[in-house]
């Protein structure tokens, strides 16, 4: 009896336990170990074509950004550059002011009266507008002038005029009074080339100093010089060289004009700002 009755407990406790594990099962699921398995791991998203050429796209824009800061950067660096480099010349020879004996071996010797240099009877005439601190004109004075002097003006064949025009601020206003000024003393053209030579940082470079300095080293009275630069001539020259200047469409500088004397004058196209595009113009005129 007790045999009997302990075999029957332990036939209904492995009955008890088979039917709780069919309870924790679910149904159709294998459960050798009765543990629910791990789901699969989600593969990674990767970018499609479209997401990779945006993005693309973008590190393109930002590097064009970044060329177009370099670039600019560097622009303004050229521009600096140009601008310190007649100031840096400056510190030479002659007291302080560079160019002064190769600009009397370009000039002397040549007629001079006022703003003109050349003989009054030169059948052709190059006009020149220019402003005294615009670097582009001190290029011009540097590397084209003098072969437009030795070629054409000391021959007599071409009669130079400068008109006088203050575009960049007190500076140009100053220097330009003082050239003009100098004309009465027939030395504006050395007053000019003097200037171009000087160049410093704009609207800084243009002292009483550095001018009155200029003017003795051109040969002129320098007392004279400045005491005239405010004298109704001065002023009422500037101001027919503004007038011109409107009338012939000059919205920047260096501007050239050339025309047989007594004809009406042309403007000569630039674009590189070289002997070769005003050597053309005045062989043709000629």
């Amino acid at each position: 009896m007790n045999r009997h009755d302990d075999s029957g407990r332990v036939a209904s406790k492995s009955k008890r336990r088979a039917e709780k594990r069919e309870r924790r099962t679910p149904a159709g699921r294998p459960h050798d170990d009765g543990r629910r398995p791990r789901p699969a791991p989600r593969p990674r998203a990767t970018p499609t074509t479209s997401t990779r050429s945006r993005f693309a796209g973008r590190r393109y824009v930002y590097g064009l950004g970044i060329a177009a800061l370099l670039g600019a950067a560097l622009v303004i660096g050229l521009s600096v550059i140009s601008a310190q480099r007649g100031g840096s010349a400056a510190a030479s020879r002659d007291g302080g002011i560079a160019g002064v004996a190769s600009t009397a071996a370009l000039i002397d010797g040549i007629p001079q009266r006022g703003n003109a240099l050349g003989r009054a009877t030169a059948p052709v005439v190059l006009v020149e507008y220019a402003d005294p601190q615009c670097p582009y004109c001190a290029v011009y004075a540097r590397d084209v002038l003098p072969t437009l002097i030795r070629d054409y003006v000391r021959p007599g064949e071409v009669q130079l005029v400068f008109r006088g025009l203050s575009f960049l601020g007190p500076g140009s206003e100053t220097a330009l009074r003082t050239a003009t000024a100098a004309g009465s003393e027939n030395r504006m053209w050395n007053v000019l080339e003097l200037l171009f030579r000087n160049q410093g940082p704009e609207n800084a470079w243009v002292t009483d100093e550095l001018l009155r300095s200029i003017v003795v080293a051109s040969g002129a009275d320098a007392t004279r010089v400045v005491d005239a630069r405010d004298s109704a001539p001065v002023t009422g020259a500037i101001g027919s060289w503004a007038r011109q200047a409107q009338l012939h469409g000059v919205n920047g500088v260096p501007a050239f004009f050339v025309g047989r004397r007594g004809a009406s004058l042309q403007r000569v196209p630039i674009r590189t700002l070289s002997v070769t595009e005003l050597r053309a113009a005045l062989d043709a005129a000629l």
